[in-house]
């Protein structure tokens, strides 16, 4: 791209960053991401996302909370999808408290959760056997007016049920 004249962006740097985490190669990431910095582009929600994302689905949800924070303290205000990639990796990793505290902090601050955001977190509590949990963020998802596709819905009724 330079070659031609082109300066990439954010965008591009998000997408080929994101591939080289994908493919395991997180130095090069690194320079890329020292690269981005020293052409003054600076990350945007949807890198940090992005990334965050990465880290949980690699099962490194310490490392994708720690860029959560630094993202928030760099002025970035996370969206619903920052705050579902990241309540994604700690229900993946069995991290309920963690998860609660995040959905609290949606409550309070916003954004506000989405179904996607109710699905993991009804989910993650059923799992771990937190019904009244459950049963308190189901009652406030439909005072929303919001619905949970139907695998969530009976994986909770068959809950209470036993």
């Amino acid at each position: 791209m330079g070659r031609k004249g082109i300066a990439p962006d954010v965008v591009t740097f998000t997408i080929i960053i994101k591939a080289f985490l994908r493919e395991g190669s997180s130095d090069i990431a690194k320079k890329l991401l020292d690269l981005m910095a020293g052409m003054g582009l600076l990350p945007d929600r949807i890198f940090y996302t992005t990334i965050i994302d990465h880290h949980c689905k690699s099962g490194k949800v310490e490392m994708a909370h720690n860029i959560f924070r630094d993202m928030v303290e760099k002025g970035i205000t996370p969206d619903v999808v920052s705050y579902n990639a990241l309540i994604n990796g700690f229900c993946k990793s069995s991290r309920v408290g963690e998860v609660m505290h995040l959905y609290e902090e949606m409550l309070q601050r916003g954004p506000f959760p989405d179904e996607l955001t109710y699905k993991l977190i009804i989910g993650a509590l059923v799992r771990e056997n937190k019904l009244s949990d459950a049963c308190r963020v189901w009652d406030q998802m439909m005072e929303k007016g919001l619905t949970l596709d139907r695998g969530i819905s009976e994986m909770l009724i068959n809950a209470i049920k036993s």
